[in-house]
C-alpha cells in the first residue's frame, strides 16, 4: 500500500513538473518577458524571474522570510550576499522551479474556495530536503 502511495505521489510531482517545464518552453516560445520587475523609477527586483507579482521591498522581504523559515535556513542557502540578483548558485535556481511548482499547483489543481494552499512548508517543513 505505501509503495502505491509513493508511486503515485512520485508521478504526480513528475507530470507537474512536466506541465512546469511546458508552460515555461511556452513562455519562451512565444515572446512573454519573465525578466525583471520595477517598482517606481528603481529597479528594486534586478533579477526576479517568478515572483513578478510582488510591488513592493516589504513584500519580496516578506515572501523570502517564509522560504528562509520554510527550509531552516538563511539568505546565504539561495544568493550570493554580496549580489543578491546572481544566479551562480545552484540552490538559487532550484528554488525559482520549486516557486513555478508551488504557483501551477495552487492555480490549477488547488483554485476553489476556501481551499488550503501549497507552500514551501508544506512539504520542507524546516528541511532542506522535502
Amino acid at each position: 500500500m505505501k509503495k502505491m502511495a509513493l508511486f503515485y505521489t512520485g508521478l504526480l510531482l513528475f507530470i507537474i513538473i512536466g506541465l512546469i517545464i511546458a508552460v515555461e518552453l511556452n513562455k519562451k516560445e512565444s515572446g512573454v518577458n519573465t525578466g525583471t520587475v520595477a517598482w517606481g523609477q528603481t529597479s528594486v527586483g534586478r533579477n526576479l524571474q517568478v515572483l513578478t507579482d510582488v510591488r513592493s521591498k516589504e513584500q519580496l522581504q516578506k515572501i523570502m522570510e517564509e522560504i528562509s523559515d520554510a527550509l531552516g535556513v538563511k539568505c546565504n542557502y539561495c544568493h550570493d550576499v554580496n549580489n543578491y540578483s546572481s544566479d551562480v548558485k545552484e540552490t538559487k535556481r532550484k528554488a525559482r522551479v520549486m516557486l513555478k511548482m508551488v504557483m501551477t499547483i495552487n492555480r490549477d489543481f488547488i483554485n476553489w474556495e476556501g481551499a488550503q494552499v501549497v507552500d514551501c512548508s508544506t512539504c520542507h517543513r524546516g528541511q532542506t530536503k522535502p
